[in-house]
């Protein structure tokens, strides 16, 4: 084998080794240190822009759930507002029918219990969800996208307990027994404002099922739209830590090629400079 004075190549070869191996140990580490398998765009120009795209369509996804969700929460206290106003307004049916059946003082007893219940149905219907009322006439409402594109739009407001029978059950009396009276309230009218509620009810039931599958749709798309954008991204740690390892010996192996090539190259020189005397 001849020996080289012009060029050390085996120690050339052996540097550009090392220099390519490096590049891959640094770019191993940086994917393992950031969990990102495309950390700029000259790792991937496309695919970083497809991943920027989904993870903007999954934030916009879910900035829409949530706003559908604290919708939805109106829509629940409503509903849960109604559903104690049923149960009283039933139980007013129940005092009235009491109150005619009853003479005297119990029928004094009866009428104060009617009064109390107005008294808790005045409450419920002045009730407020984050500075917003339940229940009015004034045209109160919002309008909630239920689509991250803003395609689908339901609107949400106040129910209305503000006029009709159950406006009147609010004010009426029962303890006058003249029907010409304005102000005398009747099982009819009590079964009325209890009609009243109950479509209410119904109203806000249907809202909140609606709200609730678009809430549903919204969390899985925007689910899907990060795994997407994780499988393009995100780095796969167990296959880098792998690589990391491999290049790592690699490196020390060029290092040690590198060192070799530099003793064949010293020995050469010695021999030249200080040959052996016989």
């Amino acid at each position: 084998m001849a020996l080289s004075i012009g060029g050390n190549y085996g120690m050339l070869r052996s540097l550009n080794n090392l220099r390519s191996t490096q590049s891959k140990m640094n770019k191993a580490m940086e994917r393992i240190s950031s969990g990102l398998k495309i950390n700029s765009a000259a790792d991937d120009a496309g695919g970083l822009a497809m991943g920027m795209k989904l993870s903007l369509e999954a934030t916009k996804a879910e900035n829409v759930q949530s706003s559908v969700a604290n919708v939805k929460s109106f829509v629940d206290a409503q509903s849960s507002a109604l559903a104690t106003a049923e149960e009283i307004v039933s139980e007013m049916a129940t005092v009235k029918a009491n109150y005619d059946a009853a003479s005297g003082d119990e029928q004094g007893a009866y009428a104060e219990e009617f009064t109390g219940l107005q008294d808790q149905l005045r409450m419920i219907t002045s009730e407020k969800f984050n500075g917003d009322n339940l229940f009015g006439t004034d045209d109160t409402s919002h309008n909630v996208s239920t689509t991250s594109d803003g395609t689908g739009v339901i609107n949400v407001g106040q129910l209305d307990l503000d006029s009709g029978d159950f406006a009147s059950l609010l004010t009426a009396d029962i303890t006058v027994t003249d029907n010409a009276d304005a102000s005398y309230l009747d099982s009819a009218d009590i079964t009325a404002a209890h009609d009243q509620v109950t479509s209410q009810v119904a109203k806000a039931g249907g809202t909140a099922s609606t709200l609730g599958f678009a809430s549903s749709y919204l969390e899985t798309k925007a689910t899907n739209l990060e795994a997407a954008r994780s499988r393009i991204m995100d780095a796969d740690i167990v296959e880098e830590s792998t690589n990391l390892s491999k290049y790592t010996m690699q490196y020390e192996a060029a290092v040690a090629a590198i060192a070799q090539a530099n003793s064949t190259q010293q020995t050469v020189m010695e021999l030249l400079l200080f040959p052996e005397k016989k």
